[in-house]
């Protein structure tokens, strides 16, 4: 309990943050036209992704699915694929995308690895104090539903392969790795560019081997 508090402590900072992103209104029908023909490819029309290095959407915050197509936009959060998706849509039409994904069903589950699920419950939990690792139950709720006031993300039954990259890029970000690209980082929980975010922070003091058991238990629940 006192493991999970503590995890929870540390989301309090970036609340006022999260809690800021105002989705402006949307329109169901618009944002389904542009899944159909810009994004259904990789995440589906319904927002199931037939691509596991790609995300699950169906279901998901809003607040979280506007601020990731905001910050693809305007270059802060780094893919190249994504940029250039969005490149030609409107605030509007992210709002509008954002929107209709998250009004779908969501998505099922996956299958965890059994032979690591009680390591990986007890990290995603509780954390590990003596390396200094924070649990991610504290933001993302032990069933990983997210928090949907605070923008956090639903990350209960998403593909693992997604799951692993997005964590590989935040650690990257969080020890300032020598990498040869920026999209090699993921930086864009900070609240300020040039500022360590909280995920940044949390990911560094992942190994290899936390980042597979914890996103193989992550895919799982449910």
């Amino acid at each position: 309990m006192k493991k999970l508090i503590a995890a929870a402590s540390l989301c309090v900072a970036s609340f006022s943050v999260q809690a800021a992103i105002t989705v402006p209104e949307y329109d169901l029908n618009a944002g389904k036209q542009i899944a159909e023909t810009v994004c259904a490819a990789c995440h589906g029309v319904d927002g199931v992704s037939p691509v596991p290095a790609q995300p699950n959407l169906g279901g998901q915050n809003v607040k979280y699915l506007y601020k990731q197509l905001v910050n693809f936009k305007a270059g802060y959060r780094k893919n190249g694929i994504m940029q250039s998706q969005v490149a030609n849509l409107s605030q509007q039409d992210l709002a509008n995308v954002a929107g209709y994904y998250s009004s779908q069903k969501p998505w099922g589950v996956a299958f965890g690895n059994p032979a690591t699920t009680q390591e990986a419950s007890k990290l995603f939990l509780g954390g590990d104090k003596s390396r200094g690792v924070i649990g991610c139950a504290g933001c993302h709720g032990p069933d990983a539903a997210g928090n949907v006031w605070a923008a956090f993300p639903r990350l209960g039954g998403q593909h693992a392969e997604y799951i692993a990259t997005q964590l590989k890029l935040f650690r990257a970000a969080g020890r300032v790795d020598d990498i040869d690209s920026d999209e090699q980082k993921r930086v864009n929980d900070a609240a300020k560019e040039g500022e360590m975010g909280m995920m940044q922070t949390v990911a560094s003091k992942l190994s290899d081997r936390d980042i597979r058991i914890l996103s193989d238990y992550v895919s799982a629940i449910h």
